[in-house]
């Protein structure tokens, strides 16, 4: 599992990388701005208890966030170790597709 600081990180780049607000954020997860401000200042631990939230709030998987699965180079790279060699780039894309449309209905699931 992944410590304190990881967590944050993984949330302050997910949150660049998208070009979403802290305020957004902290409004799609249902906390206050000061206290998603703690977390990020790393003042205030992480809450275990909303790693669904903020995943799903950021797009992510909740086992990415909190270092129970691979970042997707290496997850794109299992998937290919297990499948036929002559897959093209572009089938292989619809696997990963295919696997991110099916995560996208469990977690719908589990709201």
């Amino acid at each position: 599992m992944r410590s304190n600081d990881e967590i944050i990180n993984i949330i302050s780049t997910e949150l660049s990388n998208k070009g979403m607000s802290a305020a957004e954020l902290s409004r799609r997860v249902g906390i206050a701005k000061s206290a998603l401000s703690r977390y990020l200042n790393k003042t205030r631990e992480f809450p275990l208890n909303k790693a669904e939230d903020f995943a799903n709030a950021l797009d992510i998987s909740t086992e990415y966030l909190l270092g129970f699965e691979s970042n997707k180079s290496e997850f794109v790279e299992t998937i290919a170790a297990h499948i036929d060699d002559d897959l093209t780039e572009e089938e292989l894309e619809e696997i990963l597709a295919y696997i991110e449309m099916k995560r996208s209905l469990r977690r719908n699931r589990n709201k």
